[in-house]
């Protein structure tokens, strides 16, 4: 019998790609439940209703974004090396989750609860990020005559523009290993020129 957190992670992993071919709002509880191999009473226990696994699928998400992860960066990693960490991880889970984040922000216009997870979660991973980068401003490591607003959104214009590219123009090749793609590591030097004090570039 499978684990609580792996029955879990099976609706969620079913209700991602349902969520992307249907729609929240063209989703129901039964067809993710069947999809994950699980009965609908078990999806309600784990999650209550369909709002529940929208939220927790939120949270996963959440995970996976720059601005969350920001706060957790390890001491011994310059600013350089953490942002370039987090430039790659932001573009390996878009790219991985696009067509969930594409056909939410199309539902969030007519979808009140998806509209509400994304007016959190979006702002938040800016905020985030931006407050990694002030703190950074603060000590001399970034250039501090930019707004840390601005900075994190020229970071998420960077890692969005990338997956954009890839994901809905389809002009060029997806990646073997984003942890490996120089293009990704070009890219990131255009923005680091800008973000570094002028001594640091």
């Amino acid at each position: 019998m499978d684990a609580p957190h792996d029955t879990g992670e099976r609706i969620l992993d079913a209700a991602a790609e349902l969520f992307a071919v249907h729609g929240y709002a063209g989703t129901t509880t039964r067809a993710i439940a069947e999809a994950a191999g699980v009965n609908e009473v078990t999806l309600f226990r784990r999650f209550e209703n369909k709002v529940g696994v929208l939220t927790a699928l939120g949270r996963r998400i959440q995970q996976q974004q720059a601005g969350h992860a920001a706060a957790a960066a390890p001491d011994s990693e310059s600013v350089r090396e953490t942002l370039l960490r987090l430039a790659r991880m932001e573009i390996e889970a878009t790219m991985a989750g696009g067509a969930l984040a594409i056909r939410l922000a199309f539902d969030a216009k007519s979808v009140p609860e998806v509209a509400a997870l994304l007016g959190e979660g979006i702002p938040n991973n800016a905020a985030g990020l931006a407050e990694y980068l002030a703190e950074h401003q603060a000590t001399g490591e970034l250039r501090d005559d930019i707004d840390a607003s601005v900075m994190a959104e020229a970071f998420f214009g960077l890692t969005s523009s990338y997956v954009m590219y890839r994901i809905v123009m389809g002009v060029a090749p997806m990646p073997a290993d984003v942890s490996t793609d120089d293009g990704i590591a070009q890219l990131f030097d255009l923005f680091w020129s800008g973000a570094a004090p002028k001594e640091r570039v």
